[in-house]
């Protein structure tokens, strides 16, 4: 009677996941240069000013993005752009928030669009990527040391089964970053550059009072960001009155009550094709084929101890 499991000539879960890894090298490579050749994302954002001074009420601006590799191809097409300009011209540019409206301001369009910016989200992801190719090769070692051996040593299977949730962890992240910290983290950048709406003399914030808030999600379809902001437009402020508008907002009727401005809009991507079937492939060659290579090893074990329990 043997006491011991009897040894293969080659583990038939071994082979499986040796090709399993193998496809995992290949295809995050794949997926590494359409990062580098393709567009990240492409969308849409639009914005409408719900209350503004000037005749701003009503004025909406559509941008079509496509974002390549480094660079951020923006088209923009403003509707009511007479108004706009006039708006533009009236209010004092070089107006200026205090140091302490200023701090404010920051603290909460931080606080609302907290995220890194486009460059170290690609930065990272491409280094998260790396990481993966990293530990499938890792993997795909461990799992040839022992290749005729249906179940290697304790340690080593642990070490094995870290590595490979680590590696699934990893891949999760570099989609998560893809679909959703960057097309934040690019609003976040257009929101930080108040001088590209304003035309100020300055890239400083003119909004006192500033109130931020945001809604994200993803669907089938893509991310999706809802936002507001409002506030009162230093520029369009009497200068004597700046002061005491920043100390408190101004009284519904008084003329400084004019500068409020609102404005609502959404960023919408879509979810480039490559990024879907990146998707696929990770819950296929990522999830389910460990979990399915570890119930069958389990299985063989069971069946190969059978007999033994059966003897005894």
């Amino acid at each position: 009677m043997s006491t011991g499991l009897r040894s293969q000539p080659i583990a038939g879960w071994r082979i499986t996941a040796s090709l399993a890894l193998v496809a995992q090298i290949v295809i995050l490579l794949a997926l590494k240069s359409s990062l580098e050749d393709e567009s990240w994302f492409v969308g849409t954002l639009s914005a409408t000013v719900e209350e503004g001074p000037l005749m701003l009420e009503g004025v909406s601006a559509n941008l079509t993005i496509d974002m390549l590799n480094e660079q951020d191809d923006i088209s923009i097409e403003f509707f009511g752009p007479i108004r706009l300009s006039h708006w533009q011209d009236e209010r004092d540019s070089r107006a200026l928030l205090s140091e302490q409206e200023m701090k404010e301001y920051d603290e909460n369009l931080n606080e609302t669009f907290d995220s890194p910016s486009p460059d170290d989200v690609k930065s990272t992801t491409y280094t998260l990527i790396h990481l993966g190719i990293g530990l499938a090769v890792i993997l795909l070692a461990m799992v040839c040391i022992d290749i005729k051996k249906q179940v290697s040593a304790t340690w080593l299977t642990r070490i094995r089964r870290f590595v490979s949730l680590s590696s699934m962890i990893n891949i999760l992240v570099v989609l998560i970053l893809i679909l959703l910290v960057l097309p934040a983290s690019w609003f976040g950048t257009i929101a930080e550059n108040p001088k590209d709406f304003s035309n100020a003399d300055s890239n400083e914030a003119f909004l006192a009072h500033a109130s931020f808030s945001s809604e994200s999600g993803i669907g089938m379809d893509g991310y999706v960001l809802d936002f507001e902001v409002s506030g009162y437009d230093i520029g369009m402020v009497r200068p004597a009155n700046r002061t005491a508008v920043e100390e408190s907002p101004p009284l519904p009727d008084s003329p400084d009550a004019e500068s409020y401005i609102s404005l609502s809009g959404e960023l919408r991507t879509d979810i480039q094709p490559y990024i879907s079937e990146m998707l696929y492939f990770w819950i296929f060659l990522w999830v389910l084929v460990p979990f399915a290579l570890l119930i069958q090893q389990r299985v063989a074990i069971d069946s190969q101890l059978a007999p033994l329990k059966v003897s005894e």
